[in-house]
């Protein structure tokens, strides 16, 4: 009778090991799948043009996603003040700009543009995140060739006291960095 207890309570503890070992394996095989299902981590590759940067991040081992971009980063502390970004939306091929401005400004002004102190388009202040506030716009042709001749671009937007504040962003550079995200943008599209 104590053999058969003991080769019981031996039969259990080797029941327990094997389960034990099973959950061990699958949670090591289940590790393996999902690092696998990441894929390799995402190449960016930055192109500077004077004042702008071409950034492309390959999305696929054929395509290209691609932005220019301007950081105006604020010379005591280091802190971003204003983020220009545009893209290439893929389907329709309009120039599509992103601002992001710092948190606590007014919203009810929006935030105006204007090419080397011409007339200022106005567009609404969209959304605020916790990475600052956004305002998208599409650019016509006519906007884009301006920007690409131009010297510099004025963007005036209000802080919580309504106090206007104007950043300006020099147009050095955007028209390379503009024609090599077209044929970027083309070449991802060709790819495709």
């Amino acid at each position: 009778m104590a053999k058969q207890a003991a080769l019981g309570a031996f039969c259990r503890a080797l029941e327990i090991r094997v389960l034990v070992l099973k959950s061990k394996l699958h949670l090591i095989v289940v590790v393996l799948m999902t690092c696998l299902a990441c894929g390799p981590a995402r190449a960016t590759e930055d192109i500077v043009f004077d004042a702008w940067t071409v950034r492309c991040e390959r999305v696929s081992t054929t395509a290209r996603s691609c932005i220019m971009l301007q950081d105006l980063i604020l010379k005591a502390g280091g802190q971003t003040v204003l983020q220009f970004s545009l893209g290439v939306e893929p389907v329709s091929g309009t120039p599509t700009v992103l601002l992001t401005l710092p948190l606590g400004i007014s919203l009810p002004p929006g935030v105006s543009i204007s090419i080397d102190s011409g007339t200022p388009a106005v567009f609404p202040v969209e959304r605020c995140d916790p990475d600052g506030c956004q305002a998208g716009m599409r650019l016509r042709e006519t906007t884009i060739a301006q920007l690409g001749a131009g010297r510099e671009l004025e963007i005036r937007f209000s802080d919580g006291e309504r106090q206007p504040i104007v950043v300006p962003v020099s147009l050095q550079g955007f028209a390379a960095a503009f024609a090599a995200l077209s044929e970027s943008q083309r070449s991802s599209a060709g790819a495709q």
